[in-house]
């Protein structure tokens, strides 16, 4: 692949991900996004009201929850314990290397 080539793709691309963007921002979906959240807030505060108007007791976690979706399963937990068992064996070579290092250069 010569430069011209890789130049033409990489216009390309970036023309397409302008576009998709362009069109989500245009069709308003941020915006949608927002007012939902807007809106969830709004009736948090309705609930709130109501429940001082009737003399219940408050708890503010009640108030504050946020309805996130999580898309944790078997897989993405798999692979994420995984991942940290190789950072910590990685550490652990990283230390044993400085170390070996420093004693090397203190033995001099």
């Amino acid at each position: 692949m010569n430069w011209n080539q890789f130049a033409g793709i990489s216009f390309l691309l970036l023309f397409l991900v302008f576009v998709g963007l362009y069109f989500t921002a245009s069709s308003g979906y941020y915006e949608t996004e927002e007012r939902k959240k807007m809106t969830l807030t709004e009736e948090q505060i309705a609930l709130f009201e109501k429940d001082v108007a009737e003399g219940k007791q408050i708890d503010i976690e009640d108030y504050l929850s946020l309805h996130e979706k999580h898309y944790d399963n078997a897989i993405s937990s798999t692979t994420l314990s995984l991942s940290h068992k190789i950072g910590e064996y990685f550490e652990q070579g990283l230390n044993a290397f400085f170390e070996a290092m420093a004693s090397a250069m203190n033995s001099q």
